[in-house]
């Protein structure tokens, strides 16, 4: 196990705040890996480590507004500008 997961972990078991323990955990690829594999059906039957290559990028924890609108920015990367697709239930 990761020191990253270790820690991840162990904040959980102390005492840390749920929702950001929550956080923390749901953040870890591997976590995820199973979770999906037990709920998603496209994922059922699959070995989590293998499922852990499809979860692209990063996470963001607690660093994304979530409030409607706000969620999908525009940025600039390279000089061109990128529109995130809103796919928000207004």
């Amino acid at each position: 196990m990761d020191t990253e997961l270790k820690n991840a972990v162990k904040a959980t078991d102390t005492k840390a705040q749920y929702d950001e323990s929550a956080k923390r955990l749901l953040g870890q690829k591997s976590i995820l890996a199973h979770i999906l594999v037990k709920t998603v059906d496209e994922f059922k039957k699959m070995n989590p480590k293998k499922v852990v290559s499809y979860i692209e990028g990063q996470p963001y924890i607690s660093t994304v507004p979530v409030e409607p609108g706000l969620t999908n920015t525009s940025n600039e990367k390279d000089g061109q500008r990128i529109v995130g697709f809103n796919s928000e239930n207004g």
